[in-house]
């Protein structure tokens, strides 16, 4: 059978999709993948994907939008997919009424976090949700990363309860293994990043640089802590796409610039070794407005790092206080400095933290568990597997 997977941009298929594309192949799936154009698109062709390129706003913008739908309609004509499995807002959207218009029999969406959220306006809630709701309509599975977002699809009447699944979110725990890091990796990456070779503590913050991550809180953060932490460092994995809603990078770099701290912090840039860089810090932290479930603690958790992230959706549901890591209010810069701080002056904490977890990724937050889940609910849409 013939299914496609898609989404907005090409960071979004490579960091988030390969690992349940690869699987649904090894079942004996024949799986393509659509998105917006990309120099990375190559690489991945070269790799053996089959990859689409049609031209996907990440925003809501009328014409441009019909457009993605008329172009989206011809490839599901041609190509004749069994199944359409849709991510990100937008193109979630968007793909779902081409699905429907060109008549493919199964249609599926990975909410990676519903756009609407508590922190939103009312208006702005209802809007969001209104446009979920009425594209629900279209959609035979809603699979959901959170519990809380299962729980608020169900209870706002988003959905019918059946079609609404949960899904969940995990990581390759044989690649987020913090015991097959050697020190001489560790000191290689503290030459190349240029990092102070001093005893002060290393923190880390991964994924797409934007305003709705929280970096100015962290950084606001970061300036707090010099008072105790003087040789306190932080580590920005990451970079911002140039698709993003905000253009937030030069604004960060002006605010760090602006709070003393340009020597203090070290942008590396998307890379591929993310479980070694995670390996140099101390405390990861993740001071976002908004997730679903972000895989980015669950990769830190995997690596046995303690974690201070917001209490917000999704984090507070990878986190659990107290146990694997604090959490604090969001858009609170002096919270979160004082849960670094706790931290970093405790090891004891930190490491009980770091192990708790490993354990919990191991228990709850495997990728092989979103495997099964993600095949079963393709099972009860008539997907043959070989």
């Amino acid at each position: 059978m013939k299914v496609l997977h898609l989404c907005a941009v090409a960071f979004g298929l490579e960091t988030l999709l390969l690992p349940q594309i690869d699987y649904l192949r090894g079942r004996g799936l024949s799986v393509e993948a659509a998105c917006s154009p990309d120099p990375s698109i190559e690489e991945l062709r070269a790799r053996g994907y089959t990859i689409h390129e049609v031209q996907i706003d990440r925003k809501i913008s009328p014409v441009p939008n019909t457009k993605s739908v008329v172009e989206l309609g011809k490839l599901m004509r041609a190509q004749s997919y069994d199944l359409v499995h849709t991510h990100a807002p937008v193109a979630s959207v968007l793909g779902r009424v081409a699905a429907k218009l060109v008549g493919v029999k199964r249609i599926v969406y990975t909410a990676h976090g519903f756009y609407f959220h508590d922190e939103m306006p009312r208006q702005k809630y209802a809007l969001y949700h209104g446009i979920e709701r009425s594209v629900a309509q279209i959609t035979d599975r809603i699979l959901v990363q959170s519990q809380e977002d299962f729980d608020t699809a169900v209870t706002t009447g988003l959905a019918s309860a059946a079609k609404i699944r949960y899904l969940g979110n995990g990581i390759d725990l044989r690649r987020f293994d913090v015991t097959a890091l050697s020190e001489a990796r560790r000191a290689e990456l503290r030459r190349e990043l240029q990092v102070p070779q001093s005893r002060g503590p290393i923190l880390g913050i991964t994924g797409r640089i934007t305003e709705e991550k929280g970096f100015g809180e962290l950084v606001e953060a970061m300036s707090l802590l010099r008072d105790d932490f003087p040789e306190a460092h932080l580590i920005v994995i990451g970079g911002q796409l140039s698709t993003e809603r905000d253009a937030f990078q030069d604004r960060l770099v002006d605010f760090i610039g602006e709070h003393g701290l340009d020597s203090h912090v070290t942008f590396t840039g998307f890379r591929s070794d993310v479980q070694d860089l995670l390996g140099l810090l101390d405390v990861f932290v993740l001071p976002s407005y908004r997730e679903g479930l972000p895989r980015s603690i669950l990769e830190a958790m995997g690596m046995e790092l303690p974690v201070v992230t917001t209490r917000i959706r999704g984090c507070r549901e990878a986190v659990v206080d107290r146990v694997t890591g604090l959490l604090v209010p969001a858009r609170d810069s002096r919270a979160l400095k004082q849960a670094i701080h706790e931290i970093l002056s405790d090891r004891d904490l930190a490491a009980r933290f770091g192990k708790a977890g490993r354990e919990r990724v191991v228990s709850t937050f495997d990728e092989q568990f979103v495997f099964a889940r993600l095949e079963e609910v393709y099972r009860e849409l008539g997907v043959s597997f070989a």
